[in-house]
């Protein structure tokens, strides 16, 4: 009885280990539901969403991925205080240096 009492945390816990490996792992390949990263496939288009959501003055209308590989290419229209929307565009963002993604925020006045 004991063994059994003794072997069923290690079991818990390899289960939750290789889940937690799993969802990392899928989120890395761009596999799945974008769980909102900071990091792996869709982790610059989650950095960049969380600036401009940062900004109570501004309103996500809409996103556009191209799927590939990597995530080369994305859209994002902003809605403005002044009511107007601006499409924000993102392309080549696997290869450019994050810094040059933020310049693309100027537009909106971020």
């Amino acid at each position: 009885m004991k063994r059994k009492w003794k072997l069923r945390p290690g079991l818990a816990t390899l289960i939750a280990s290789l889940s937690i490996l799993l969802f990392l792992a899928i989120d890395l390949i761009g596999f799945g539901p974008n769980l909102g990263f900071p990091f792996g496939y869709y982790g610059r288009l989650n950095q960049i969403l969380a600036r401009i959501e940062s900004n109570p003055d501004l309103e996500v209308r809409q996103v556009d991925l191209h799927h590939d590989i990597t995530l080369e290419d994305f859209y994002i229209t902003v809605r403005t205080p002044t009511g107007g929307d601006v499409r924000l565009r993102f392309e080549g963002a696997s290869d450019r240096p994050f810094g040059e993604l933020l310049q693309e925020l100027k537009k909106v006045g971020m």
